[in-house]
């Protein structure tokens, strides 16, 4: 009795060391687009030639917790997809160009679902994104996903370029993960806008117009990265 009492709590963090890596990053996810939720809300406002409705701090909360599982479910699979399609692309998990392969992957392959988390940033149902799904919005989702799965996946990296001239920090780590997060949205922001603008049946006209909402959106994935990080970090440690 006492043996097994001793060994019990023991058993949980070896049980979690083997979870983490696919447990971690939805939850991690999930926890991270809750307070960020309202800029998203305001960056669809923006991209659809409308005012930015006001929220409030309690709106945008509880918008971001019914987002929650959505957000969760993929970009943790996307994170998990992203490592093991990296390195079924090739050995070297440092390589630029099997990082955005493999993120052009994943992001078409999770377009249907990028329709629907898209949708809830209009106050749109499941059921009415999926019905209004097309293969030109899989196209955009698809350069989309690329440049925020890139994004995410080029923080580590950013970090270390960044360590080796400035010091090793969390500061820095936390500033790199924000600023790769940031631009992978604004790389992607052109896609997301004419996704956005076709899901409401409205067409893209110039360049210019592709990118109102930006700012608004970069500062969130930005935030949402060094949360998403931070959160990872936590849950990785047993």
């Amino acid at each position: 009795m006492s043996t097994s009492a001793t060994q019990s709590p023991q058993s949980f963090p070896g049980l979690w060391s083997t979870l983490a890596p696919y447990a971690a990053p939805p939850l991690a996810a999930s926890a991270a687009i809750v307070p960020v939720f309202r800029d998203l809300i305001a960056k669809s406002a923006r991209q659809t030639g409308q005012p930015v409705p006001h929220i409030s701090l309690m709106e945008g909360l509880k918008g971001g917790f019914r987002a929650a599982p959505t957000v969760g479910v993929i970009v943790g699979t996307q994170m998990v997809l992203q490592n093991v399609v990296e390195k079924i692309l090739t050995e070297d998990t440092t390589s630029l160009s099997s990082m955005l392969a493999s993120s052009a992957l994943v992001g078409t392959a999770s377009a249907p679902v990028l329709a629907v988390f898209n949708g809830q940033t209009m106050g749109w149902s499941i059921m009415q994104s999926l019905r209004n799904f097309s293969m030109k919005q899989g196209l955009a989702i698809a350069i989309q996903e690329t440049a925020f799965v890139g994004g995410l996946s080029a923080s580590d990296r950013l970090a270390n370029a960044m360590k080796s001239r400035f010091g090793e920090s969390k500061a820095i780590e936390y500033a790199s993960a924000f600023t790769a997060g940031a631009l992978g949205s604004l790389a992607g922001h052109p896609a997301n806008t004419a996704l956005t603008r076709w899901q409401s049946g409205l067409t893209v006209d110039t360049f210019r117009q592709s990118m109102w909402g930006a700012m608004r959106k970069a500062r969130a994935i930005g935030c949402f990265s060094v949360a998403y990080k931070l959160g990872k970090e936590m849950l990785s440690t047993p």
